[in-house]
């Protein structure tokens, strides 16, 4: 019982932290009940929170080492000093003894006016002290055996129906004019306890004002109270129950309990903005419709599980997908190498072949130059020789021969005739030349539309080129995440099985919390809310005023919370 409590009772006690929206802060006080070792290990713990906005503040956390009665046998208080300005001295009271630097050599000097001026040097301070300063709130444990009281020690090795109740008696509160009166307002602790108790001993557990949460080896229970609360919103106990105390209950055999752990805070009602409370009427609205919207998400609860438990019995074909995928992108990363190699040929033979193109394109206007040249000295000679037959005739051109020379030979009597024998033949190799002429133009046409198509298709294969490796680069990326994602699958399964059940234990607690909370929250409101929100308001001033238990400067800003450890009864 002594080597298991501590690391169970520090991660119950985050979890209910977490779960009522506080930071935690790590427990850890060894069971075998070491006082010198308790101290090092309270003084150890530090608070990770935000910090403050002031420009120096005091994070407060006081540990109350506590008889298996609740009763405060040494109270140890650990501060830290949050020098946000990098200040080279901090200004502090406190009201402990034998003070003393954890986390530094920094040491302090006490001031006329009573104050300890930390030589800092720019960094945050951690110390600690002792007090026998009288708690505001105080723990009282109680037990019973089969119906009848019975001490702590007496209990111990019996065996029996066995009751252990929390009780929490708030003393810390101002007095505040409320609609003409004077009244109590007390400082609003949420007092969140931990007890753990092995399966072995305990059996049939139940818990009034808490929570039950068994690992199959030991169950944790988790109670919440909030004493004074009650007073302070004077809400009838028939609207509205705000618990003041836990109680457990359960068959023991061969009693034996390790140590409790209990906290104590009011951050839950300091973190409250009553200023966007808005106005009465509008809450009032606000309330009205919380039932509605309460149970639309019970119902969206309830379709979460169904959802989760239709994804838990599709796991096994998502792990057979899984593995099709792995086998897919294997396939994918070889097919992804192989265009990479065969666009690397491609694009060199797409360079290959433009270089060519390129090279006879250069050569068209020579081609083209030389050929009109043939043609205008054919046409100069056939001129020539039309004049020395006595024909006159319009100088011929590329574009006019063949209409003059038909005309020439129509009037010879036609291309049969003896006379127009000498035209004919003259316009058919004119004719042959032409031919010619027109067909390398085309070809020298031909060659350089070629050369533009190669010179764009070497442009797409170095852009496919480029692709391609990166493609393969991205399939070689693909395959090992898809690998990582199969190694996790059965990770993967477990968690969706861990979640479908934790949807479970989310409906049944929405349920309960509908029942207890909302339903009985909107039926209180309803009549009397005016009178609420001042109470509301005055509660969350109090708290806000509430910042130490062992002193500090009156312009530092803090915060404090109280871990209650009681003694193992063994």
């Amino acid at each position: 019982m002594k080597k298991i409590s501590m690391k169970i009772i520090a991660l119950c006690l985050c979890v209910i932290l977490a779960a009522s929206g506080i930071t935690a802060t790590a427990f850890a006080v060894n069971s075998d009940g070491d006082e010198a070792e308790n101290k090092e290990t309270a003084a150890e713990t530090v608070v990770a929170e935000d910090e403050a906005s002031a420009d120096i503040s005091k994070d407060e956390t006081v540990y109350v080492l506590a008889g298996a009665d609740g009763s405060a046998q040494k109270i140890i208080v650990s501060d830290w000093l949050k020098n946000s300005l990098g200040s080279d001295t901090l200004s502090d009271k406190s009201e402990l003894t034998d003070i003393e630097n954890v986390k530094g050599d920094e040491s302090f000097s006490a001031s006329s006016g009573g104050e300890m001026i930390w030589n800092a040097e720019g960094g945050d301070i951690y110390y600690q002290g002792s007090t026998e300063k009288a708690l505001p709130v105080d723990m009282i444990v109680t037990y019973t055996l089969d119906g009848e009281p019975i001490s702590a020690s007496d209990l111990v090795g019996k065996s029996g129906r066995v009751t252990i109740r929390f009780d929490y008696k708030n003393k810390q509160y101002e007095t505040v004019e409320i609609d003409g009166k004077q009244e109590k307002i007390y400082v609003p602790f949420a007092m969140l306890s931990c007890v753990i108790l092995d399966d072995d001993v305990f059996t049939n557990v139940t818990v009034t004002n808490g929570k039950l949460i068994n690992d199959g080896g030991r169950t944790v229970v988790i109670g919440t109270a909030f004493p004074g609360l009650k007073e302070n919103l004077a809400i009838s106990e028939d609207k509205l129950k705000i618990p003041d105390y836990v109680e457990i209950s359960a068959d023991a055999k061969d009693f034996k309990l390790g140590n409790t752990v209990t906290v104590a805070t009011n951050e839950l009602f300091n973190s409250l903005n009553t200023d966007k409370f808005g106005s009465i009427t509008k809450l009032s609205d606000s309330v009205g419709q919380l039932p509605n919207a309460m149970a639309q998400l019970l119902d969206g609860s309830s379709q979460l599980y169904d959802g989760l438990n239709e994804l838990f019995e599709k796991s096994g074909d998502l792990a057979a997908g899984i593995d099709q995928l792995a086998d897919g992108s294997e396939n994918l990363k070889s097919g992804a190498e192989s265009l990479d190699s065969g666009a690397e040929e491609l694009q060199a033979g797409a360079e290959q072949l433009s270089e060519g193109l390129n090279t006879l394109t250069a050569s068209n206007d020579v081609l083209n130059g030389g050929a009109k040249q043939v043609f205008d000295t054919l046409l100069s000679t056939a001129n020539t020789q039309l004049a020395a037959a006595g024909l006159e005739v319009p100088t011929l051109t590329v574009e006019n021969y063949g209409q003059i020379l038909d005309g020439i030979i129509a009037k010879s009597g036609g291309n049969t005739s003896e006379a127009a024998k000498p035209i004919v033949a003259l316009k058919s190799s004119l004719d042959s030349y032409n031919t010619f002429y027109l067909g390398l133009q085309s070809y020298t046409a031909g060659v350089a539309d070629a050369a533009a198509g190669a010179n764009a298709l070497k442009a797409g294969t170095d852009n496919l080129k480029s692709g391609a490796s990166e493609l393969s680069a991205g399939a070689s990326e693909l395959g090992r995440g898809i690998l990582d994602l199969k190694n996790a699958t059965p990770a993967l399964a477990d968690g969706i099985s861990q979640l479908r059940d934790g949807s479970m234990q989310l409906s049944d607690g929405l349920n309960e919390f509908n029942e207890q909370g909302i339903q009985k929250l909107a039926d209180a409101i309803g009549g009397n809310l005016d009178g609420l929100m001042t109470r509301f308001r005055a509660t969350k001033d109090v708290s806000l005023r509430y910042k130490n238990f062992a002193g500090a400067s009156e312009d530092m800003d803090g915060q404090v919370k109280f871990i209650y450890r009681t003694e193992a009864v063994e």
